[in-house]
């Protein structure tokens, strides 16, 4: 089956692809952040194609709005039944083909990428021609409504989690403290021959991950994961992600049991405010495990210099 057409771009230092089905809000947010940091292509695969947000960016500079309709799934020889994840690495492995030189981010529209004192495309444009990929470890944002500004909890060792989660600790182990993934997201140079785009990295035919250097917190790189929006919806979301082994070991475990209950609700939210509450004792007890990233950050401000 043949391929769609591709638009070679020669000189495109830097391009951030991402496929999505998401309030308009978070649209704007995602393409905002990453047009400030210098990226001169924001691919954006719309999961579906008549999202409301495409007649909004479809005309602005930079972006490029692909209609994920069921012909587009043909044409890239994939079901538009198929799993997301499937779907989501075909897309991006057809976005990396369209890039002939610079750099190539795949990320999901809750991940924002910061580098403290430059941008994205700075930090690209710096690195050597020996460097292919580089994965920059997560942050997660925390629901703080105690405390001013946006709040981020970073990858904990176990003496960290014994501290800040106490006897949930256990259950918090197998992803270092966190809710989401521990694996980061990877930057990539584009034209690489033989090679495989998936959610975290770009890996050889042969089933090598890409990564020459990893960026974190001690280098002021953070993948700031927005993995929290609210008990309703996590709560809306915790079937599909139990099924889609979104959540693995003790705390699959700890999850069913309770989902599973006469009376799940109260349950539930307990456990959500453990996993993602922080009051100003929670958060000062991260700062004391050096488990903790501040940032203030304007939304609204930085949608309206990037695309107004």
């Amino acid at each position: 089956m043949s391929q769609p057409a591709l638009r070679l771009l020669p000189r495109s230092r830097l391009t951030v692809g991402t496929i999505l089905r998401e309030p308009v809000e978070t649209v704007m947010r995602f393409v905002a952040w990453y047009l400030a940091q210098d990226a001169d292509r924001v691919v954006m695969c719309f999961d579906d194609p008549e999202d409301p947000a495409i007649d909004l960016l479809g005309n602005v500079e930079r972006i490029e709005c692909i209609r994920c309709t069921p012909e587009f799934w043909e044409r890239l020889g994939i079901s538009p039944e198929a799993r997301f994840t499937k779907r989501q690495n075909r897309a991006m492995g057809y976005v990396y083909a369209t890039i002939a030189d610079g750099w190539f981010l795949n990320v999901d529209s809750d991940e924002l990428l910061h580098l403290d004192g430059r941008t994205l495309a700075e930090e690209v444009g710096g690195q050597g021609r020996d460097i292919r990929a580089i994965r920059v470890e997560p942050v997660e944002h925390l629901n703080t409504p105690d405390s001013d500004g946006m709040h981020f909890r970073c990858l904990m060792r176990p003496w960290m989690q014994r501290k800040v989660y106490g006897d949930l600790a256990p259950v918090m182990k197998p992803r270092q403290g966190l809710m989401g993934h521990t694996l980061g997201k990877s930057v990539t140079r584009a034209g690489l021959r033989d090679v495989v785009v998936r959610q975290h990295w770009v890996q050889t035919a042969d089933g090598e991950a890409l990564t020459d250097l990893t960026l974190g917190v001690g280098e002021g790189a953070y993948l700031m994961h927005f993995v929290d929006q609210g008990y309703e919806i996590w709560r809306d979301k915790l079937p599909w992600r139990l099924s889609a082994r979104g959540f693995r070991g003790p705390i699959r475990d700890m999850l069913v049991e309770v989902l599973d209950g006469p009376d799940p609700d109260p349950g539930l939210r307990r456990l959500y405010d453990m996993f993602f509450v922080f009051d100003q004792a929670r958060l000062d007890i991260l700062a004391e495990c050096r488990a903790r990233f501040d940032l203030r950050l304007d939304f609204d401000q930085l949608v309206a210099e990037q695309l107004s």
